[in-house]
């Protein structure tokens, strides 16, 4: 398609998941040759890794979802920047950029990566404003469309896609399993999530503890930092864990951590799309372990891809572990076939041709409007 001026707007000055697909789409689609730039919170953490990323970042400080000031702004800005597409991403700058966009005449797309429930109310018409929605899982968009009510030909489900050369099967280095205090011939089991309250890392710990109760030789390692690092470093402390889990913080060479792990757990009990971590995980050929939560069995397949428990149970995480270490096999089968499943449907290629798709079919409308 011929190159776009593309802009994304994110409200959060936090940084997870979502953060991490904003910036990745972003830098792959400028690298397919479209002018993509972002906007949004001064003093964000996407900010940073923009700048840093040497894409184009305009500050815009939204607020609230009816600060008028920011929607002039924001229209201000896409008609200087003569913007094909605004992408919006998360609940403030979904109203501010909805609107904007409406008023200016640019094409606009929201992209919903939460699982969690859209009150469907008269007054809740974020998600009517945009040409078109994109979700991070097939689960996402059932619900947008059945429950909430968006005719399905504007909804289409785009999970996160990996970067299969960097996430690829990989010797462990044992300089870094020293440098993170792990200890030789000792299996790993892993967490990687931001250290937030929906992630579970407290059903982590209850697992590892499990685990080490009933004799299990293993050690375990969150890969991480967030919001509540300083409460889940105390309840290590407290489950009497200290000595058997190590806390990385958050980390930018998880692609050199993953060949240490012998297993990788996904505990979460909701708001997951599609997770980039798991499917990061199945990219290194790493077996994984997760809860049923959001649209995690889209990926996860019992068996298949990896080992699908029920969510909100470390006995049935620690089952599900056990299971895993003591069949070496089974394990290395679903590593296998997890990183097949990725390869096929979950690169960043498909990811960044699904998006052009969308963003051809939006203005494709807008033209013939």
């Amino acid at each position: 398609m011929k190159p776009l001026n593309i802009i994304h707007s994110e409200w959060s000055n936090g940084w997870g998941g979502q953060e991490i697909r904003i910036l990745t789409e972003c830098q792959g689609m400028a690298a397919r040759g479209h002018r993509v730039a972002l906007c949004g919170c001064p003093e964000g953490k996407l900010r940073q890794a923009a700048e840093a990323a040497g894409l184009t970042f305009h500050p815009l400080a939204m607020r609230g979802p009816w600060d008028l000031p920011a929607i002039r702004g924001l229209m201000g800005l896409m008609k200087r920047e003569r913007t094909d597409i605004l992408n919006t991403h998360s609940s403030v700058d979904g109203w501010v950029g909805g609107m904007a966009s409406r008023l200016a005449g640019v094409a606009n797309v929201r992209t919903r990566h939460l699982s969690a429930k859209v009150p469907n109310h008269p007054f809740n018409f974020v998600y009517r404003l945009p040409q078109a929605v994109t979700t991070t899982g097939e689960g996402i968009r059932r619900h947008l469309i059945q429950d909430y009510g968006l005719p399905g030909q504007r909804v289409a489900s785009i999970p996160t896609g990996v970067d299969t050369g960097r996430y690829a099967p990989a010797e462990p280095d044992p300089a870094l399993a020293a440098e993170l205090g792990l200890t030789p011939g000792v299996p790993v089991v892993a967490i990687v999530a931001i250290l937030r309250s929906w992630k579970r890392h407290d059903l982590f710990l209850e697992m590892a503890k499990e685990l080490l109760e009933a004799g299990r030789r293993a050690q375990f390692m969150l890969v991480g930092g967030g919001p509540k690092e300083q409460e889940i470093r105390g309840l290590v402390k407290s489950m009497g864990l200290w000595d058997a889990v190590r806390m990385t913080g958050m980390r930018q060479d998880v692609e050199r951590i993953l060949p240490l792990c012998d297993a990788c757990v996904l505990a979460s009990d909701k708001n997951e799309g599609v997770p980039q971590a798991v499917l990061q995980q199945m990219s290194a050929q790493r077996p994984v372990v997760a809860a049923d939560a959001g649209d995690v069995g889209q990926v996860v397949r019992d068996m298949d891809t990896g080992l699908l428990v029920e969510p909100g149970s470390a006995s049935a995480l620690a089952q599900g572990v056990a299971r895993l270490l003591d069949d070496p096999e089974l394990a290395a089968r679903l590593g296998r076939q997890g990183r097949e499943m990725v390869l096929a449907s979950y690169s960043l290629e498909a990811m960044l041709e699904a998006t052009e798709e969308v963003y051809a079919k939006v203005l494709a409308a807008k033209g013939a409007a």
